[in-house]
């Protein structure tokens, strides 16, 4: 079945691959959780899973400056309150996974049309808990890959998993 392993544990695997060092431009001015900053600035984009890939700190910049454009955003989202959010990875069918400025974790989809807090979807969980849902999505896709399927055994033991990061995980990304 699958192993709910520690964020630690992920970041030593990850770290284990090879370290790339990236950097923020020095203007970069946002309150990042240290656990991304140590992380990202180690490695080359990552796809840690089908459904999650983590950017290198240049590349994250790289995104969330492009998506800074206010022609993505409602008209009344003002610059500051564009700078709140921070891209830090995307899914492979062009989505993005983001943080703000108090390290609230959101998804975004890309079919919701504008970017703008009321087309995000708050997760309630912190990077190291989306690290352990990376992993978990990764276990899947190894399984996936073997047997050509995912069996109702497996499912629910994922489901299980999810329940216990956070119930809005569990909504966004069920069977």
């Amino acid at each position: 079945m699958l192993t709910l392993r520690s964020a630690e544990q992920i970041k030593q695997d990850i770290l284990s691959q090879g370290k790339a060092p990236s950097t923020f431009p020095q203007s970069v001015d946002f309150p990042f959780a240290l656990s991304y900053t140590d992380l990202v600035k180690q490695i080359r984009t990552l796809d840690i899973s089908s459904e999650c890939t983590l950017f290198a700190a240049a590349e994250a910049w790289k995104e969330t400056s492009a998506f800074a454009d206010p022609g993505y955003w409602p008209e009344k989202y003002a610059r500051q309150d564009i700078a709140r959010f921070w891209i830090f990875g995307q899914n492979g069918q062009g989505d993005f996974w983001l943080f703000d400025r108090e390290h609230k974790l959101y998804f975004y989809d890309h079919n919701q049309g504008q970017m703008g807090l009321h087309n995000f979807v708050e997760l309630h969980i912190d990077f190291e808990s989306w690290l352990q849902y990376a992993d978990l999505n990764s276990q899947l896709d190894e399984i996936y890959n073997r047997e050509g399927e995912i069996n109702e055994a497996c499912k629910d033991d994922y489901t299980r998993k999810l329940q216990h990061m956070g119930s809005a995980l569990l909504q966004l990304f069920e069977f």
